[in-house]
C-alpha cells in the first residue's frame, strides 16, 4: 500500500519521494526533518497501529518532537487491516496525534 501512496505522490509536479521502512533500520530523522510533508502508514492490528509503528512514534520524541522539527509540515496517514470491521479509525487517530507540532 505504501508503494501505491508513493506512486501517487510522485505524480505531483516537482515532488521527490522516499519510503522509510520500519522493519529494516532506524528512521532517517534528518531526511524527515527536511521533508515538506510526511505520510504515515501502518497496518491496523488489534484495533491500533503496529508495534513497529508505535516504536517509531516513541523513537521520534528526541530527534523530532522535543525541538518541534516537524512543525508546519503537511501530514497524512493510511492504514489497512485484514478485518472489514477492524478499528482503522483508531490507527488514523494515533497517526494524527503523533506529530502535534505539525499543525
Amino acid at each position: 500500500m505504501a508503494h501505491l501512496v508513493e506512486k501517487g505522490a510522485r505524480e505531483v509536479q516537482n515532488a521527490e519521494t522516499f519510503l522509510i521502512g520500519l522493519d529494516e533500520k532506524m528512521a532517517d530523522w534528518t531526511l524527515l526533518e527536511k521533508a515538506d510533508a510526511i505520510i504515515f502508514g501502518s497496518p491496523t492490528y488489534n484495533g491500533t497501529v503496529s508495534a513497529r509503528f508505535k516504536q517509531f512514534t516513541e523513537d521520534s520524541t528526541g530527534p523530532a518532537f522535543v525541538e518541534q522539527k516537524w512543525r508546519n509540515k503537511i501530514a497524512a496517514g493510511f492504514t489497512n487491516s485484514g478485518a472489514e470491521h477492524g478499528d482503522k479509525l483508531n490507527s488514523l487517530m494515533t497517526m494524527s496525534l503523533l506529530p502535534p507540532n505539525m499543525r
